[in-house]
C-alpha cells in the first residue's frame, strides 16, 4: 500500500486525482458543532450511523459503518474529517444521522468542580435512546456526483438548538438539529486522523479514522505540507523539510493528526474551509487500520460544478505513535490545579494504549517531574521547555502510564513521559489597557467556568488576570468590553503576565450567539420578516426561559431591549446556512441563502404551525440592535 501511493506522487498530482474519481464521483464528509451559551464540560454521544439520501428517497452510501463515540464539545472550533469516499454517481438531496443516547455522558458545567451530570430526555419526556434526523440540503445545492466530479457534505450539529437544560431536575430535553451543506459552513480549522499510508519531500497521504476512535472512515487523503508546516513526532519537533523526512521515515499505518486547510478549487471557484487554528488539539493514538483506504478521493468540488479537486495544506502534523503498543496512555483536559509536580485534570478524555476512549470523570491526577518533557502544540524549533510551564487553564496531553486510584479514578504518572501543551482560551471583560496588554476579569479559562478553577500558586488572580498582547489590535479592547484571546498560560508561580496572547477577539469579531424559546410555541415570533431581515417580536407574551445574546463574557437579555433586534443574512464573504427543523417528524431543511430560508418559512409558519425556538451565530451590534447573521435555526413544532 505504502509503495503505490509513493508511486502516485511521482505523477502530477491533479491528473492523479481526477483519474481516481473517474469512475464514480466522491465526496469528503466533515462534521463540526455551533457552540451553546449552555456550557458543556462533556457532550459524547454515539453517532450510529451517517447516510446519504438519494434524490428517491433511498439512502445511500453509509460515512460511518459502525457505532463511534463522539464528544461534540471537542468540535465546537474545528471540523473533523469523516471519511473521502467513492459515492455512485447521481443526485442526493441530503443525508440521516443517527445518534445513540443510551450511553450518552453530558456535563454541565455550572462552575463546580466536576460539573452536572444530566439524563437526556426525549420532547416526551422519555429517556432517549436511539434517535435519528434527515436532513435536506438546499434544493438548489443538492450533492451531485459524476464521473471526475466529487463534493464536500459539511454537517453542523447546532449544540444550541438541540437542547434544552433543566439544572435543577439534572435532565436535558434533545431534539436534533443537525444542517447540511454542500458549500463549506465556516472557516474552522479541519482535522483529519488516521494512519499514515506513506510521505515523500512533496506530499502525503493519510487513511481517515475520526474522532479519537477505533472506527474507519472510508477512504484516504493526500496532503501538502509548506515550508512552515510544523510537526512533533513523539515529543520532537522540526519545520518544513527537515520535518517531512522524519515524517517520511515513521512507519506505515502510524496514526497522524494533521490540522490545516481545506480548499476546494474548481474553474469557476476556490473555496477555503478553514482558516483559523484550533483551541482543541487532541490527537488520535488508535492503530486500527481502517477498511477502505484503497481509493484516494481528494477530488472534491463545490457540488454541481465542473471537475474539480481539493487541496489540504497542513499546518500542523501530529505524530503519536509511542501510546501505540509501547505501553503509554494519552490523557487530555484542563489543568484545574497545581501542587509542586502534582497536576489536577476535572472530567478528561483518557485515551489508553489499546485505543478504549473514554471519559475519566472527576479529578484525574497527573504526575510529572524534572524529567517530563514538555512541547507546545505548533512549536517550530526544538528547545528546553520547564515542566513549571505547566500552570492552570493550560490545556495539555499528557503521555504516561495510566493507573486506577483506590478511589475509583485515574493517576496517570508522565514523570518519565510528556506533556503537549495544546492552545487554550480565556474569556472575561477587559479592566484595564495597557500597551501591549489587557488586565481581564476572568468568565472562562480553558473553556471551563472559572469558578472551577484553583489558582493557588499559579501567581495569577481570576478578577485581574494579565494577558501579553504583543503586536495584537487593541482598538476596541476598551474596558469593560469583552475580549476572548487565545495562546498559552505563563509558568505556574511567576509573576505577571499570567497568560500571552497569539490571537484577540474583541467585540466586533466575537462570534455572538443568539437563543430565544417560546414555550408553548408562538405562530409569530416575528414582526416582519422579508427576504432581507428577521426582526423578532420582544412583545410576545409566550418567550419562555431562555432569551439572550452572548459576545464573549457580555450576556444581553432581549426581554429587557427597548427596541427589537433585526436579523439580516452576514455579508462579510462567509458562506451563510438557515435551517428549519421539525420537531415531530426529526427532520430539518437546509437553505444556503436567506430568501430561500424566509420563502420556504412562509408557507409553512401559517397560523396552525408555531415555533418553539431559534438561535442565531454572527456579529451584534449593540447600539443599532442588528444582527448579522452566518447562520439561523428555527425549530417548528410540527
Amino acid at each position: 500500500m505504502r509503495g503505490s501511493i509513493l508511486k502516485l506522487f511521482a505523477v502530477p498530482m491533479s491528473l492523479a486525482l481526477l483519474a481516481m474519481a473517474a469512475c464514480s464521483g466522491s465526496a469528503v464528509v466533515t462534521m463540526t458543532a455551533t457552540p451553546s451559551s449552555d456550557t458543556f464540560i462533556s457532550y459524547r454521544v454515539g453517532v450510529a450511523s451517517i447516510r446519504l439520501l438519494t434524490s428517491s428517497g433511498k439512502t445511500g452510501l453509509t460515512v460511518l459503518p459502525t457505532e463511534t463515540m463522539v464528544d461534540f464539545t471537542k468540535l465546537t472550533d474545528l471540523s473533523e474529517v469523516l471519511g473521502a469516499a467513492p459515492v455512485a454517481k447521481g443526485t442526493y438531496t441530503g443525508a440521516v444521522i443517527t445518534l445513540d443516547y443510551s450511553a450518552a455522558q453530558i456535563i454541565y458545567d455550572d462552575g463546580s468542580l466536576d460539573g452536572v451530570e444530566l439524563t437526556p430526555l426525549g420532547a416526551n419526556g422519555r429517556a432517549l435512546g436511539v434517535v435519528s434526523v434527515a436532513v435536506a440540503l438546499d434544493p438548489s445545492a443538492p450533492f451531485r456526483s459524476a464521473a471526475k466530479q466529487a463534493g464536500l457534505l459539511a454537517l453542523n450539529f447546532n449544540l444550541a438548538a438541540s437542547n434544552v437544560v433543566n439544572l435543577s431536575a439534572k435532565t436535558i430535553t434533545v431534539t436534533p438539529m443537525m444542517a447540511a451543506s454542500t458549500l463549506p459552513i465556516d472557516a474552522k480549522t479541519v482535522r483529519v486522523s488516521g494512519p499514515l499510508l506513506g510521505a515523500n519531500g512533496a506530499f502525503f497521504a493519510t487513511g481517515i479514522q475520526p474522532f479519537d476512535g477505533t472506527v474507519a472512515g472510508p477512504g484516504q487523503l493526500s496532503m501538502q505540507p509548506s515550508n512552515t508546516t510544523t510537526y512533533e513526532i513523539n515529543g520532537f519537533v522540526s519545520t518544513g523539510t527537515a520535518g517531512q523526512a522524519q515524517l517520511a521515515a515513521v512507519p506505515a499505518n502510524t496514526m497522524t493528526s494533521v490540522f490545516g486547510t481545506l480548499t476546494i478549487s474548481s474553474d469557476a471557484v476556490a473555496t477555503p474551509v478553514s482558516t483559523t487554528t484550533p483551541t482543541d488539539t487532541t490527537t488520535p493514538t488508535d492503530t486500527t487500520t481502517p477498511t477502505d483506504t484503497t481509493t484516494p478521493t481528494d477530488t472534491t468540488a463545490v457540488a454541481g460544478t465542473t471537475a474539480s479537486s481539493v487541496s489540504f495544506a497542513a499546518s500542523q502534523v501530529l505524530v503519536d505513535s509511542s501510546v501505540q503498543g509501547l505501553g503509554q496512555d494519552r490523557l487530555s483536559g484542563i489543568v484545574s490545579a497545581r501542587s509542586g509536580n502534582t497536576l489536577a485534570i476535572e472530567d478528561a478524555t483518557l485515551l489508553q494504549n489499546g485505543g478504549t476512549n473514554t471519559l475519566a470523570t472527576g479529578t484525574t491526577i497527573v504526575n510529572i517531574g524534572p524529567n517530563t518533557l514538555v512541547t507546545f502544540f505548533g512549536q517550530s524549533v526544538a528547545e528546553f521547555i520547564s515542566p513549571q510551564q505547566i500552570s492552570v487553564g493550560s490545556s495539555i496531553d499528557a503521555f504516561g502510564t495510566a493507573s486506577n486510584t483506590s478511589n475509583g479514578g485515574v493517576l496517570l504518572d508522565a514523570s518519565a513521559g510528556r506533556v503537549r501543551l495544546d492552545l487554550t482560551t480565556a474569556s472575561g471583560l477587559v479592566t484595564a489597557q495597557g500597551a501591549g496588554n489587557l488586565v481581564l476579569n476572568l468568565t472562562n479559562l480553558g473553556g471551563r467556568a472559572i469558578h472551577a478553577l484553583d489558582f493557588a500558586g499559579t501567581g495569577a488572580a481570576a478578577n485581574q488576570y494579565a494577558v501579553a498582547t504583543p503586536s495584537l489590535d487593541l482598538t476596541n479592547s476598551t474596558v469593560s468590553a469583552p475580549v476572548v484571546v487565545t495562546g498559552f498560560t505563563n509558568a505556574f508561580g511567576t509573576a505577571s503576565p499570567n497568560f500571552t496572547a497569539s490571537t484577540l477577539l474583541d467585540p466586533t469579531t466575537i462570534q455572538a450567539e443568539l437563543v430565544i424559546d417560546w414555550s408553548a410555541g408562538t405562530a409569530a415570533p416575528f414582526t416582519t420578516f422579508d427576504s432581507t431581515a428577521i426582526t423578532l417580536d420582544l412583545s410576545n407574551t409566550g418567550i419562555g426561559p431562555r432569551h439572550q445574546i452572548q459576545i464573549g463574557s457580555q450576556v444581553i437579555d432581549l426581554v429587557g431591549l427597548s427596541s427589537d433586534p433585526s436579523i439580516t443574512p452576514s455579508t462579510t464573504g462567509s458562506n451563510t446556512l438557515f435551517s428549519i427543523g421539525h420537531a415531530a417528524s426529526s427532520t430539518v431543511e437546509s437553505f444556503n441563502t436567506l430568501d430561500a430560508f424566509v420563502t420556504q418559512l412562509q408557507s409553512e409558519l401559517n397560523g396552525a404551525t408555531l415555533a418553539t425556538g431559534m438561535t442565531a451565530v454572527g456579529q451584534y451590534t449593540v447600539s443599532t440592535f442588528a444582527f448579522s447573521a452566518t447562520s439561523i435555526t428555527l425549530f417548528l413544532n410540527n
